[in-house]
């Protein structure tokens, strides 16, 4: 694409030169100019740098576009994360509810160990008491 870029430049000083030595302007083809060397060589060398600046240039901007891309993958990327934390904040808000409602059942004071555990002795003391009672002597 640099090179392309090259050639049009080329192209169109070409074009430029032969239009201005095909229109008259007081007799353009009759007129010689002479340009000196040295004038010459530092136009070409500017060109040479302004071609060089260019190809800089155009990596430069190509960098930054991938650099843009790149920027909005990770927009896209930190926007899907957030909602997927705002989703486990819901779902861990709604396993705390759980929990509560579950304690709530299972925290009654009948369905305590030491609850049970009196039951069963008081039972068993109980029917011994009564066995005791209705055996014969």
């Amino acid at each position: 694409m640099n090179r392309l870029k090259q050639y049009q430049l080329i192209l169109a000083i070409v074009i430029m030169f032969i239009v201005a030595c095909v229109i008259p302007k007081n007799a353009c083809a009759q007129d010689t100019v002479s340009i000196p060397q040295s004038e010459l060589e530092e136009f070409f060398h500017a060109l040479d740098t302004l071609e060089q600046q260019d190809s800089i240039k155009t990596i430069l901007i190509e960098e930054l576009e991938l650099q843009i891309i790149n920027y909005k993958s990770l927009a896209i990327q930190d926007s899907t994360l957030s909602l997927y934390r705002t989703q486990e904040i819901d779902l861990l808000n709604e396993q705390i509810i759980l929990y509560d409602n579950r304690l709530k059942v299972v925290d009654k004071w009948y369905n305590k160990r030491w609850v049970g555990t009196l039951i069963g002795v008081v039972g068993t003391v109980a029917i011994i008491h009564v066995i005791d009672y209705s055996l014969p002597q």
